[in-house]
């Protein structure tokens, strides 16, 4: 019985998917039966899709040392709450304010970035971006925003493999998606155009049997356990199974 392997290597991670889908149908797939999804199902379908692309993204195009970026907003006393429209604008300075400085320290910007609005009204920016020094960044926000803010920096840690914080990413962008809903961007990121996007390699596996959902461990590699994920019936699959899990780099002693 035939299905599809997709393997995407992003960074120190390799990402196993296994699938059946009506695509490469063949005589002899047994399948279940097609249901609609309902909205709710197909939310958390596009949910799961969109953190699998920030989470390759990010993989692909960053490491150890380069940053978390959050940029807040301190008021004034009065002062009102930036508008979305003000945040995306604060954002474009600092972004430009960036390209300077990285072009003047011999680097080129990278970055991946959301807009978030708090539960009690709180706006911050939440960025991945490659690393320079931190005054830096600092500066660029000041320009951006009158010098009343904090930039708070997490440096990313080394195992290469941030599927943590790609789910908390689009956690903020899921709270206002459409215009109707507030949204604060037209998409649930906006990045560089200079990021690596993988491509994945694509395999029609032809066999009898169901593969073998096994999450295998490769020379150099470990599996990451909590990306293990097993079903059926899936709307995203219309109704076949899928198995997918991440192995990522073992790192070598002092590397």
């Amino acid at each position: 019985m035939p299905y599809i392997l997709r393997i995407t290597r992003a960074g120190k991670t390799i990402e196993i998917e296994k699938y059946y889908t009506s695509r490469y149908k063949m005589k002899g797939i047994k399948r279940g039966d097609k249901v609609r999804p309902t909205t709710e199902q197909q939310k958390k379908v596009n949910t799961r899709q969109a953190v699998r692309k920030l989470r390759i993204l990010m993989n692909a195009n960053f490491g150890f040392g380069d940053y978390h970026l959050v940029l807040d907003y301190i008021r004034k006393e009065g002062e009102s709450p930036r508008t979305k429209e003000q945040m995306r604008r604060d954002l474009d300075v600092f972004l430009r304010e960036c390209r300077k400085e990285y072009k003047k320290a011999g680097l080129v910007l990278k970055y991946i970035h959301v807009m978030e609005i708090g539960n009690r009204g709180a706006r911050h920016h939440h960025l991945v971006m490659n690393r320079i020094d931190t005054k830096v960044l600092q500066k660029c926000w000041y320009k951006a925003y009158e010098g009343h803010n904090r930039v708070k920096v997490y440096p990313l840690d080394d195992t290469g493999n941030y599927a943590k914080l790609a789910e908390y990413f689009i956690k903020y962008t899921d709270k206002h998606k459409t215009e109707a809903d507030g949204a604060l961007m037209g998409k649930r990121w906006n990045c560089s155009r200079n990021l690596v996007r993988p491509e994945p390699e694509i395999r029609i596996i032809t066999d009898r049997e169901w593969f073998r959902s096994e999450a295998k461990e490769i020379k150099g590699y470990y599996v990451d356990k909590d990306s293990v994920s097993k079903g059926v019936h899936s709307p995203e699959y219309h109704g076949y199974g899928y198995f997918r899990y991440i192995l990522v780099q073992i790192q070598e002693e002092g590397g």
